[in-house]
């Protein structure tokens, strides 16, 4: 589409965002209020609105961010179409997207990127999403459907980007805010700090901005444990059941220092650094046979009361060359996490032993570390040709270190003090990529795009398993590579300046790797594969955006047809471990609605909802799954319902905003074996005032209706685990803004 077209829908329509959260602004003839266009980088060709990118996009601008309160990915992501988050506390949380994921809390499906930086992989010790929290961000861009072509194997089932907030090269701005919240039930006390400094060293040439935070989120699981550090449970002899205190209690401290220095007006330099640094107490997972709810089983404890932590260190450095007619991109990123937690397994390998319960546990750690470069060239040609060209390569290491042992007193300790199980597992993959866009306008209304990526990756896995139930030492070695391609072509027809319908067929992949090691003496692994294989899929998706009564008003439809090959899926074993096979063949096909409507000048409604039908498309005898039977995390059903209110009030501005959100149910396993998760409703409301000039404050409730929802349930093993998400949390925050 030409300029003139561009600039003439903005002023009509004052800009539109496909499941974007814009807010109103005056139109340009003083008409009244109309949604304000919020533009994104997803293509990676510059800002662009969706109405000229054929797919599903949602965004959340830094407006929608604040009023809603959003803190974590939770708060966004359970409210958009065809999209859940399970939640198993820090850092242990899987996204999934139309379906697509099969071991949800292990396998990623969709790739997480900090700007330019993919996280992907680097949330906990099994690789899961790093778990940030929302900090002076400026948008949150999710794309569904598979972007294989522009972000590569971690992006299978869709894309989540988080756009910080760049430094301001010529005014100076602070912020400082604090809040504090009591969640009920077994929760507590829930505290935070946050800062923002911007800070321009050399008017519009060199600017610093710094950030900082820290969360501190009581637990709301009861702890259920004996007098002694034996549980109860495993010996009566140690007296009755206590409570000690909540489990899963979290603090989140972390922080970012962004540099940016504009050389000339041509080129610039971007050199961030972020750190975020996650404690937790205890695992927060309920027993459901404890016979109520939210009630968790004795955590093991050292004397500073962790029993995970999750280091993530993010660098990345940005350089951006405009030579006219092209331009010249670059991302260097070097990115470590480190992750270590305790957890009680005695509910697994007690009953092996003939008794309920007993005090084995598993220390668990991780080390991860990412090396990745990106250069992208982009043209901004006269005549109907654009072309994207890009590079990507990676260098991955993760070690992955886990104890088995019993911690019982010696006199109860029937292993005799021996190591019962350990293993070391090393993962090295390298990874060459090359992708491309070309767009071609064929009309004035008629956009065709094609996409390709060539892939090329190695990988290699030594690993070391050792102890009793391994039957002594053993080493093995899995060494893999494979390289492919995947495509995307888009069709993109402007039928007029407010309405436009796309059709898409875009590929993904997702690269295979070693299985967590299992011991061999307790285990029958002559079925069990080497590795996990690569899956792949093909998605369709067409669609329609809409913008109506003179851009008051949008609605965005999509229709989409997945099929998903050698899909990843968790299988328990006879003897309590678990490992990861490919089952086959799934299917999913969904419809995906939502929009905005300005139903007067100071009141906006946002609307989604979403019907996905994810099921496998043929039998898995391994599984004793068969065709037809629904993927795990993926509801059927969703929808979210938010309403908006700006005002004034003795002259100072005011709002209010009160968001429903419903997640359908869905089982956690392919089997669809004990209770079903989901099904579930809650309730946010949001009220904030500008005190003056200066301080604003705002006060929030969360969960309003104190829902029991349940987010995880597994039963394979017997034991009933469970996670809740957070009861009702109600609480006040006080912001101070200076300069700008």
């Amino acid at each position: 589409m030409n300029l003139s077209k561009k600039a003439k829908l903005a002023a009509v329509l004052g800009g539109l965002c496909a499941g974007g959260f814009g807010a109103q602004t005056a139109s340009a003839d003083g008409a009244g209020a109309v949604l304000q266009e919020i533009l994104v980088t997803a293509t990676k060709r510059g800002d662009a609105s969706t109405l000229d990118i054929p797919a599903s996009i949602s965004v959340a601008d830094e407006d929608l961010i604040s009023k809603r309160g959003m803190v974590g990915m939770e708060d966004y992501l359970r409210t958009l179409p065809s999209t859940n988050f399970l939640d198993r506390g820090a850092g242990r949380n899987g996204i999934i997207i139309r379906g697509v994921t099969a071991s949800p809390q292990d396998d990623i499906a969709v790739g997480v990127y900090i700007d330019e930086t993919p996280v992907t992989g680097l949330g906990n010790e099994f690789g899961g999403n790093p778990d940030l929290k929302y900090v002076d961000v400026q948008r949150i861009e999710v794309l569904r459907g598979p972007q294989g072509t522009l972000y590569g194997d971690g992006s299978i089932a869709g894309t989540v980007r988080v756009i910080p907030n760049a430094p301001d090269l010529s005014v100076f701005s602070a912020e400082i805010a604090g809040s504090t919240s009591s969640t009920a039930d077994l929760g507590g006390r829930n505290n935070m700090v946050r800062g923002v400094l911007n800070l321009p060293v050399i008017e519009d040439t060199f600017a610093i901005r710094v950030v900082g935070y820290d969360y501190d989120n009581s637990g709301y699981y009861e702890n259920i444990a004996g007098d002694n550090a034996d549980k109860e449970i495993w010996a009566d002899a140690f007296g009755g059941v206590v409570s000690r205190g909540s489990v899963g209690d979290d603090q989140y401290a972390g922080g970012r220092i962004t540099a940016a220095w504009q050389v000339s007006e041509d080129f610039d330099v971007t050199l961030s650094h972020i750190t975020q640094d996650i404690d937790q107490s205890g695992i927060p997972e309920s027993m459901l046979a404890l016979g109520a709810t939210r009630r968790a089983p004795f955590q093991k404890q050292d004397g500073s009361g962790e029993a995970l932590g999750i280091d993530l260190d993010v660098t990345n450095l940005k350089m951006n060359l405009n030579m006219g007619s092209y331009e010249l991109f670059s991302s260097t990123s070097l990115t470590k996490s480190t992750t270590l937690q305790d957890r009680d397994l005695g509910g697994y390998f007690g009953p092996m032993l003939g008794v309920d319960d007993m005090p084995i546990y598993l220390t668990d750690s991780a080390d991860a570390e990412s090396f990745t470069q990106e250069f992208r060239l982009n043209t901004n040609l006269d005549g109907p040709w654009q072309f994207l060209a890009g590079a990507f390569y990676q260098d991955y290491e993760r070690t992955r270190h886990q104890i088995l042992k019993f911690e019982g007193t010696s006199a109860l300790d029937p292993f005799g003090g021996a190591l019962l199980f350990e293993s070391l597992v090393v993962e090295n993959l390298k990874q060459l990529a090359f992708f491309g866009e070309a767009s071609f306008e064929i009309t004035d209304q008629l956009t065709a795009i094609a996409g390709m990526r060539r892939y090329n990756y190695d990988k290699d896995s030594p690993d070391v398993n050792d102890g009793v139930f391994n039957g002594g030492r053993s080493e093995g070695f899995v060494e893999n590579d494979d390289s492919g391609q995947t495509y995307k072509l888009s069709l993109n027809y402007r039928a007029d300046e407010s309405t436009s319908f796309y059709g898409t067929f875009s590929q993904g992949f997702r690269l295979g790797g070693p299985h967590p090691l299992i011991p061999s003496d307790i285990c029958d692994t002559s079925g069990v594969p080497k590795q996990i294989d690569s899956d792949e899929l093909d998605s369709f998706e067409v669609g329609g955006e809409f913008a109506f009564a003179d851009g008051r008003a949008t609605l965005n439809v999509s229709a989409f047809l997945v099929d998903w090959t050698g899909i990843p899926v968790k299988q328990i074993l006879a003897c309590g471990f678990e490992t990861t096979v490919n089952a086959g063949e799934a299917q999913s096909k969904g419809v995906e609605v939502d929009g905005q409507v300005l139903l007067s000048d100071a009141l906006r409604l946002d609307y989604g909802l979403s019907l996905t039908d994810a099921e496998l498309s043929e039998d898995s005898a391994a599984l004793s799954a068969k065709s037809g039977d629904r993927l795990p995390g993926s509801p059927e059903f969703s929808a979210s319902l938010g309403i908006q209110a700006d005002f004034s009030m003795a002259g100072r501005p005011m709002f209010a905003r009160a968001d429903i959100a419903h997640v359908g149910d869905y089982y956690n396993n392919l089997q669809q074996s004990g209770l079903p998760a989901g099904d579930f409703t809650t309730i946010n409301l949001s009220l904030g005032a500008d005190i003056n000039d200066l301080v604003s404050v705002d006060i929030f409730a969360r969960n309003l209706a104190n829902e029991e929802g349940l987010t995880w349930i597994e039963t394979e093993l017997g034991d009933g685990r469970a996670n809740y998400i957070r009861p009702r949390t109600i609480g006040i925050e006080v912001r101070a803004q200076f300069g700008q």
